[in-house]
């Protein structure tokens, strides 16, 4: 049979929505994975040509616009009792939420999500001559919230912003970029699949024909990477060196203030070298990053063995000596 190049069906495939910027980017230097280089790919041959088959291994990087944004914004407020504290949070929340609704965003594109409600301790001293004491007594009680908005167009962020900070609404959790028909970037990215495969396909040729089995085997890895989680960060400056003198044998104590370092923060998306084909590489702009890493095999087809005979020698009971020919 000779070697066709086809690819059919969906064996596998994983997706999760993007991530990009807003407060979760201070985070990103603890995580352990490293999206620089996700993969399965990354140092695996391209094709592999042996007596026993032959695998090609293709990865496709696709940069795709989103459809939406979804924010999510971080409130708190603090009172003396739980029916206080929950009036004044809603009283902020409802605000905002009719604010966003002058701007054409909708009911359902609204959600709020309660997170915490927790109490309030502090410290109160009294004192005598002899001694200090300090005992822990109730505050009141503090009540979080997330506003999670979707956005369809990315323009009115700054306007969002804006109108969260006038009903004290400052903290900006994180942004959520989504893109709904995924299963149409899936078809695009096996076609540009398709097409590497035809043209890697040659060496084949190359080094000669050979019968493979009709069924390969095939594996198509797709899921998408948070932009939240590239963003990596730095800070640049330059100290003066400083000589300090010995303290610790006087009854000085050294108290020493730095200046405040601005950090810098950049998106650092996949690594696109172990790629093979790069869609949409052109655009600057941050969007979602999805992959796909495809694997096909075809295994030598495997000759024949040839029937053995096998002769056996009897002898009769007249004494005559025969000859037979079993088959394996």
């Amino acid at each position: 049979m000779k070697l066709k190049f086809t690819i059919a069906g969906i064996l596998f495939f994983g997706m999760a929505y993007a991530q990009h910027g807003a407060n979760q980017v201070y985070n990103n230097q603890n995580n352990p994975y490293n999206y620089k280089n996700a993969g399965l790919f990354q140092n695996a041959e391209k094709v592999n040509y042996t007596e026993d088959g032959i695998n090609f291994r293709i990865a496709i990087l696709n940069n795709v616009k989103p459809d939406s944004y979804v924010v999510t914004l971080g409130l708190n407020e603090e009172g003396l009792s739980v029916k206080d504290c929950n009036a004044k949070i809603n009283k902020r929340l409802d605000g905002f939420k009719n604010a966003l609704k002058k701007t054409g965003i909708r009911e359902e594109e609204i959600f709020v999500d309660f997170i915490s409600q927790t109490k309030i301790y502090d410290y109160k001293s009294t004192s005598t001559s002899s001694q200090v004491n300090i005992t822990q007594e109730d505050k009141g009680f503090e009540i979080k919230k997330n506003i999670i908005v979707k956005l369809k167009d990315v323009s009115l962020f700054d306007k969002l912003i804006d109108m969260a900070s006038e009903y004290e609404i400052y903290n900006i959790i994180k942004v959520d970029y989504k893109k709904a028909d995924t299963e149409k970037i899936y078809d695009e990215m096996l076609a540009e699949a398709n097409e590497v495969l035809k043209s890697r396909s040659k060496i084949y040729d190359k080094y000669g024909k050979r019968d493979f089995e009709s069924e390969p085997q095939l594996l198509i890895n797709f899921y998408s990477i948070q932009p939240g989680k590239q963003y990596k960060n730095f800070t640049a400056f330059e100290s003066s060196d400083a000589v300090y003198n010995d303290y610790y044998n006087s009854n000085k104590v050294l108290v020493r203030k730095e200046q405040r370092k601005n950090k810098t923060f950049y998106y650092d998306g996949i690594d696109p070298d172990s790629f093979d084909k790069i869609m949409n590489s052109d655009s600057p702009a941050v969007g979602i990053q999805y992959v796909m890493e495809f694997s096909i095999s075809y295994k030598t087809k495997k000759k024949p063995k040839e029937e053995t005979k096998k002769l056996y020698h009897i002898i009769t009971p007249n004494g005559d000596v025969r000859t037979l020919d079993l088959k394996n």
